[in-house]
């Protein structure tokens, strides 16, 4: 089935894949994606779901399609960064993909991205981000620049990062270098 963006998507066990394999442009939809989301939808639906099908399902029924993620996906906060963090280390698999964006969202009534800079190095994509977030139960923002990485596999993420700068982000691609 194809979405109205062209996006291909697929039930079941396996992801929505982009139209492009390319992990630049891939990334670039995603976040393009993301940003006009309506953020108090997507809080609802993700803190209301179980476990990836059951997102996956809610999200389609509010007509939102669900991201390119790889079965094996793993999520890296820089504990500099988000020092509660730390617990997503280590963490693998669709099931704690959502589990790491319902702890996100829970946080903010509000947030927003803005990307600057994209740089594709071998099958990571670096991203140079400002975001703009409100914390619940609050009337002030908070910004902060953010650096994103990703890796992808066969048009998946299956790793995604956050950072507090470009070098950071860099020096985790070095690290899963061989």
């Amino acid at each position: 089935m194809r979405s109205s963006s062209g996006s291909i998507v697929m039930k079941g066990d396996t992801s929505i894949r982009m139209p492009s394999a390319d992990p630049i442009e891939v990334v670039r939809a995603l976040n393009a994606y993301w940003a006009v989301r309506p953020f108090a939808l997507v809080r609802e639906l993700l803190l209301a779901s179980e476990d990836w099908d059951d997102a996956v399902r809610r999200f389609e029924e509010a007509g939102l399609r669900a991201d390119p993620i790889d079965p094996d996906v793993e999520v890296v906060l820089d504990v500099d960064l988000i020092p509660e963090g730390a617990a997503w280390i280590g963490q693998r698999g669709r099931d704690q993909w959502i589990s790491f964006w319902k702890w996100w969202f829970e946080a903010w009534d509000d947030l927003q991205i803005d990307d600057s800079d994209y740089e594709q190095i071998g099958d990571h994509v670096v991203v140079e981000m400002h975001v703009t977030a409100t914390p619940r139960g609050s009337t002030e923002s908070i910004e902060t620049p953010v650096v994103q990485l990703f890796k992808l596999r066969e048009g998946l993420i299956c790793l995604y990062g956050v950072y507090p700068n470009r070098d950071d982000a860099l020096a985790a691609i070095m690290v899963e270098q061989p």
